[in-house]
């Protein structure tokens, strides 16, 4: 946010440019808040003259979006339709060819980066333009709340906004004012509770649900919540939920500040429509209320954020909310190969909750989407690894290619297969499997176990959880351990140097030292075994509780499990290795070895990261019952969740641009235990005619017994076991095993400087060596 987090007064000069906010026709003067704008007469001259014309390049759907200037607009874009292109011409048409002034178009999106394309592509178009109003919902109300929030009584223009660890902070000092267990009610919860209240707003404005029960837990939760909002203007400070309740609350209780505002903005455009939630819904009515000249833009396919607030229900009903609304449709792609888009659309039909959109492209018609079932997640990772590979020898960038997940634990096979072929990779919008921090505690407890004089380790887990060990009490021990040149860890076993320490401090290191006592039997064990006994130790269920900020608690709990069950396999497969040579391979997975974030890499992301983006070669994983559609999603609401869930899959579908590969695995490691996984429904609803990879029931033409014989697919070359072959990568090597017909044959080939491995034979390259 440009200035969400300015805490002087702001000046009365806009700094976004245009006249003065104070300016008399603005009706925004002290005293008189209500005073209508200049006639739109006054500004119907013709604008400045555009660097381009401004409808060249566009096609018939593009140019009739741009061109509509009068009334309610609805654009339904389908993915990679040129959605801002349009946004951002109309935004120049209307003050180039219409005489409307910068400052009285306001454009609304979701995130800093695309606000701030938009307005580079528009000041492109327009050099010198100023005073236009782009950016997100919550800059935008943290701008009008500099200006107004006096107009509520208990606040000055000098608020500060506090993020989610600031709300924390104080909840958790507000429970222990009130006397509550700060474990039993934990603050990052109840933290949750009132954003979703917030953000779920009652159909009455300002009245919030307080569906909360009777029971205790709701006896508390209304009292920290009152005290919350006490405190919270006792500080003279808003959250992020309470920049856009506010300005709701201002709008509602002050309606000429609303209708100021509503006057000055003749044009109200909002991008990605379909995420918008109930108070962005009532802040766009209100703004737009005045000229009505509101147009929306998004893909009811595309709303994935249901979990956050987002309503789809809004840009469904726009045409009901506005009877007058024209509806403009973009179904030309201009990202997808025709068949990818035939493959989505069919999946994306079976919906309900849509707008019908028949996409289209001009462009080519491309490869069959391929269907490949493995074994489990780590040949699921190696098929994908071949693959990348294979693509990088026919002379494609591995910055190409980019593997879709629905959960963060699915990261780390993947990581390892990709490490395995030597193909480098990056964690897009996330952190490598071991850079997280409940895995970093753990490993960190397990080099302790191996190295007790690990002081850096010592100091990384001493707290966690937490034991009330304050820096104060480290920095004593610290100086009492350096003079006798012990460790920490035997320090804080010392009666003598817990003398010197006081409260809960020395208490804390008492119990920490207490923990490594019971870790000592874990030095001989295997890995799995000394991560058991280090999970039994420290209570994970409050460990875990202590790190979760409301959203992530089921996948730090799928990551404690995946490094179980890589624990578990390295034992299987170094059996006299332990836990010392189990931390020495974890060592060796460091960012230098994987991850190449300014060079040549395949992109790793979650599906929901992976939403307005684009790549040449897409991988999504795991499409298996219970993760793609995931149980929660299902268990929640078994209707909404699944049509969520196959809009997720349909986003991560259409980010692909020439090659979609869509995998699942028969088995696979999941919360611990190994699970014999059902492709998922949505294979199903694939349409056979574009698909390699399913026989014609629409099921997978593989058996779970294995991939069958060998058949080379049609127009490529014949290997039996014994040939001797080359590979652009791997060198020369020697056909082992072949197996699989058409698009899933695959050979395991021994290299003679490379070692065995398993190559997927539609993307290997493989030549005849005599």
């Amino acid at each position: 946010m440009p200035d969400a987090n300015h805490t002087g007064e702001q000046e009365r000069e806009d700094p976004f440019g245009g006249p003065p906010m104070d300016a008399p026709w603005l009706g925004l003067e002290s005293g008189n808040p209500g005073t209508a704008l200049a006639s739109e007469a006054s500004s119907a001259a013709a604008g400045p003259k555009a660097e381009i014309d401004l409808l060249k390049g566009l096609n018939p759907g593009q140019a009739e979006a741009c061109l509509h200037d009068r009334g309610p607009l609805l654009i339904l874009a389908g993915p990679g339709s040129g959605k801002t292109r349009v946004i951002t011409r109309r935004i120049a048409h209307l003050i180039c060819e219409r005489g409307v002034q910068p400052w009285e178009v306001l454009a609304i999106t979701f995130t800093n980066k695309a606000a701030k394309e938009m307005r580079e592509r528009v000041e492109a178009m327009l050099p010198g333009i100023s005073g236009l109003w782009v950016s997100t919902f919550h800059s935008m109300c943290a701008r009008i709340l500099r200006r107004e929030i006096e107009a509520l009584e208990g606040y000055t223009r000098d608020f500060s906004i506090y993020d989610t660890s600031d709300r924390n902070a104080l909840l958790k000092k507000l429970i222990k004012e009130l006397n509550y267990d700060i474990q039993q009610f934990r603050p990052v919860v109840l933290g949750g509770w009132i954003s979703n209240i917030k953000n779920g707003m009652a159909a009455e404005p300002g009245e919030f649900s307080l569906e909360v029960g009777e029971g205790m837990e709701d006896e508390v939760f209304r009292k920290v919540w009152k005290r919350y909002e006490q405190a919270m203007r006792d500080n003279n400070a808003l959250d992020f939920d309470d920049l856009l309740v506010k300005t709701l609350e201002l709008f509602d209780q002050h309606p000429g500040i609303r209708d100021a505002y509503s006057r000055r903005f003749r044009y109200v455009m909002v991008d990605e429509y379909q995420d918008t939630n109930r108070v962005q819904y009532l802040l766009t009515r209100h703004l737009s209320g005045h000229h009505e000249n509101l147009a929306v833009c998004g893909d009811p396919d595309q709303s994935i954020y249901r979990w956050r607030g987002a309503d789809v229900r809004n840009i469904l009903d726009f045409e009901a909310d506005h009877a007058s609304s024209k509806t403009v449709r973009l179904e030309q792609n201009y990202r997808s190969t025709a068949t990818i888009l035939k493959v989505a659309s069919a999946v994306i039909g079976n919906n309900q909750e849509r707008k019908q959109m028949d996409l289209f492209t001009e462009g080519e018609e491309g490869d069959p989407v391929v269907v490949l079932e493995c074994a489990d997640e780590n040949e699921e990772a190696t098929e994908i690894a071949a693959q990348c590979l294979g693509l990088k020898a026919q002379g494609r960038s591995y910055s190409d290619c980019a593997v879709f997940y629905r959960m963060n634990f699915m990261q780390r096979a993947l990581e390892a297969g990709l490490r395995r072929a030597g193909v480098p990779y990056q964690v897009v919008a996330g952190l490598e499997f071991y850079a997280r921090r409940e895995i970093r505690d753990l490993i960190a407890y397990l080099r302790l176990i191996v190295n007790p004089a690990d002081d850096v380790a010592f100091g990384r887990v001493v707290n966690a959880p937490l034991r009330g060990v304050g820096a104060t009490s480290v920095e004593r021990l610290t100086a009492w351990a350096a003079d006798r040149r012990v460790p920490l860890s035997q320090a804080c076993r010392s009666e003598e140097a817990l003398a010197g320490i006081r409260g809960r401090g020395k208490k804390g290191l008492a119990l920490f030292g207490g923990v490594l006592d019971g870790l000592e039997a874990a030095r001989g064990a295997s890995a799995a075994d000394a991560l058991a006994m280090v999970l039994e130790e420290i209570d994970v269920g409050r460990w875990i509780a202590e790190m979760d900020d409301g959203n992530n608690l089921v996948d730090r709990e799928a990551n404690v499990d995946e490094l179980c069950a890589s624990a578990e396999e390295f034992d299987r497969n170094h059996p006299s290795a332990g836990l010392a040579g189990f931390l020495e391979n974890v060592a060796l997975v460091s960012d230098s070895d994987a991850a190449a974030a300014d060079g040549e890499s395949v992109k790793l992301m979650t599906l929901h990261a992976c939403k307005g983006l684009e790549f040449p070669a897409v991988f999504i994983t795991g499409l298996e019952e219970e993760l793609l559609p995931h149980a929660r999603a299902l268990e929640e609401d078994p209707d909404g969740g699944e049509e969520e869930e196959r809009r997720l899959f349909y986003v991560g579908m259409t980010r692909a641009k020439e090659r979609l590969t869509l995998t699942h695995a028969t088995v696979r490691n999941y919360f611990g235990s190994e699970r014999w996984q059902g492709g998922s429904r949505f294979l199903d609803e694939l349409p056979a005619d574009f698909v390699e990879g399913l026989d014609e029931d629409g099921a997978d033409s593989d058996s779970t017994d294995g991939l069958g014989a060998y058949e080379p697919a049609e127009g490529s070359i014949e290997l039996q076991v014994g040939d001797r072959v080359e590979h652009d990568h791997f060198g020369v090597g020697r056909i082992e095993n072949v197996r699989g017909a058409g698009i899933n044959g695959r050979a395991t080939v021994a290299f003679i400087h490379s070692g065995t491995k398993e190559l997927l034979l539609a993307y290997a390259n493989l030549k005849k060596v005599n």
